[in-house]
């Protein structure tokens, strides 16, 4: 047996039946056209053929009397409960696909079993298939859970079929003790990580001391104090019932919008989801005295383990103000992601572990307790990204047109957001409450209508600026080649293809343009609000 760790062991003991805690992916596909037979038929009788099933997926629990969790093989996997066939009702529209992935989201795996399932679903329309791939969090991270769907897809149309299952590499290869009864020999082999949390104890009291301050208003440190976010219809514990809903966000252009205000990817994407989230609650009519608080998940995984199940910490970002206009907001969440970033460059892997364990315990305990009419949230909504492949991917011939991440919801909150990267597209996907948020279709709408409104006002600063360039540079009768390049893209008012190959000195004073722009928009609404 294998002793869990402390995080992946957090998962299983914070799980409720109102908070399940699996991740998911909803993969959709499209069968060839001149296929013959019926392909998800022929798919599930291939896979069932790989009877050969490799550590880990042959884990599943085993809790001793201490109360401490181990993994234990099981020599009697049933394939045909883990491989599940569905066909959905005609005339297999997406809805009817997205009703069923909520409803199978809804539900706690059985621990009994290993922590994994893969449905099959035919019968989607427009003569495409379905994925959806369910893993209890405790079992792996969102990176984990990437290599995980690679290892079955092709780069290759006619590539041979794989079953994740029966890949090695998934666990290492070192040989693991024997767990004994006695209490004795299990902390002396849980030793080793209880000396890294001793170790650890003088930095995370630093931590701890710096957020005390910061809520009383006497030190600003750079993580955002728990429980100090504002009440919204997403900051609170979940129901049992899911909704779910995807988004598709154009991954050239995002990283267009990135290039030009001197931002990351990410703080594009966060500053999207900000927005579509502050017009929902305008929707509502609620009105915000202070900034939504977004937990980001933060991998501490070395890019070559593929064997670790959990190595990611959850740190806090504070959004922008409810009354900034899209560009302000992206420059106050890329100084706050940028200040989070300093603060945990200064912290150990096990600090930020220790964090994350902390915080999300004592809203295990808020949630459990049911003082979400007492306390203030511990947070507004969890965001991640995951990177995926830019290459087109296939299963059996069928090419992966998009893959949807659904991940399970932190607790004290009714929403999650993950986004995953594949080929020219972020995917976006959302999981949600039921009940605190029926229309959750309308964040994801709300999402792309962010974009399309970010991306608009960035590329307005930026032409005015440019032309400003222009006209400069035309005075002194020197226009270089990448300024030309630019003088193009303006004129053809084509943001979706902009290649920016300006020389660094240029770049750099447009980026600081940009935000001085920001900065004055800035002083103007505090002008207003005075």
């Amino acid at each position: 047996m294998k002793a869990l760790t402390l995080p992946d062991m957090g998962f299983l003991y914070c799980e409720t039946v109102s908070r399940p805690n699996h991740v998911a992916a909803m993969q959709i596909f499209d069968i060839p056209t001149d296929y013959q037979g019926d392909y998800g038929e022929d798919l599930y009788q291939q896979l069932m053929q790989f009877t050969q099933i490799e550590k880990p997926f042959n884990y599943k629990l085993h809790t001793a009397y201490s109360g401490m969790m181990h993994w234990q093989e099981d020599e009697n996997v049933d394939l045909d409960y883990h491989i599940r066939r569905v066909q959905l009702p005609q005339p297999g529209a997406r809805e009817q696909l997205i009703e069923y992935v909520e409803h199978s989201h809804s539900n706690l795996m059985d621990r009994s079993r290993p922590l994994w399932e893969m449905h099959l679903i035919s019968g989607l329309a427009n003569n495409q298939f379905a994925i959806y791939l369910k893993l209890h969090h405790a079992f792996t991270d969102g990176a984990k859970a990437n290599k995980i769907i690679l290892s079955y897809l092709s780069p290759q149309a006619d590539g041979p079929l794989q079953a994740f299952w029966s890949n090695k590499g998934f666990e290492s290869k070192q040989s693991e003790p024997k767990i004994k009864a006695g209490l004795v020999d299990k902390l002396k082999q849980n030793s080793a990580i209880i000396s890294k949390q001793v170790r650890a104890i003088p930095s995370i009291i630093g931590l701890g001391s710096k957020l005390i301050l910061q809520g009383v208003n006497v030190y600003k440190a750079n993580f955002p104090t728990p429980f100090t976010s504002p009440k919204t219809p997403f900051s609170v514990s979940p129901k049992r019932a899911r909704r779910a809903a995807t988004s598709l966000l154009p991954l050239a252009r995002i990283r267009n919008i990135g290039k030009i205000a001197g931002t990351t990817i990410n703080d594009v994407v966060v500053c999207i989801c900000d927005i579509a989230l502050h017009r929902y609650l305008a929707d509502l009519d609620y009105q915000l005295n202070q900034p939504l608080t977004a937990q980001i998940p933060v991998s501490l995984r070395d890019p070559n383990d593929i064997t670790s199940n959990n190595r990611i910490a959850i740190t806090m970002v504070e959004l922008g103000h409810s009354n900034a206009t899209p560009l302000t907001r992206l420059m106050a969440i890329k100084d706050a992601c940028d200040k989070l970033k300093q603060e945990a460059s200064l912290l150990s892997d096990e600090v930020l572990t220790s964090y994350t364990l902390a915080s999300q315990g004592l809203a295990v305990i808020s949630e459990l307790l049911k003082l979400d009419d007492v306390l203030p949230p511990v947070g507004n909504v969890l965001i991640s990204n995951v990177p995926g492949p830019r290459k087109p991917m296939y299963m059996m011939g069928a090419k992966m047109l998009e893959c949807f991440p659904l991940s399970a919801l932190p607790p004290g909150m009714s929403l999650n957001i993950t986004l995953y990267s594949y080929m020219d597209h972020l995917n976006v996907g959302l999981i949600a409450c039921r009940t605190n948020l029926p229309d959750l279709t309308k964040i994801s709408t709300y999402i792309e209508d962010a974009f399309s409104e970010l991306e608009q006002v960035v590329m307005n600063s930026a032409i005015d600026i440019v032309s400003e360039q222009i006209a400069q540079l035309t005075q002194d009768n020197g226009l270089s080649n990448s300024m030309q390049e630019l003088i193009g893209v303006i004129n053809d008012n084509a943001c979706s293809t902009v290649t920016l190959n300006t020389p660094v000195p240029v770049q750099k004073d447009k980026q600081k343009r940009i935000k001085r722009q920001a900065v004055k928009e800035t002083e103007q609404a505090e002008d207003i609000l005075d």
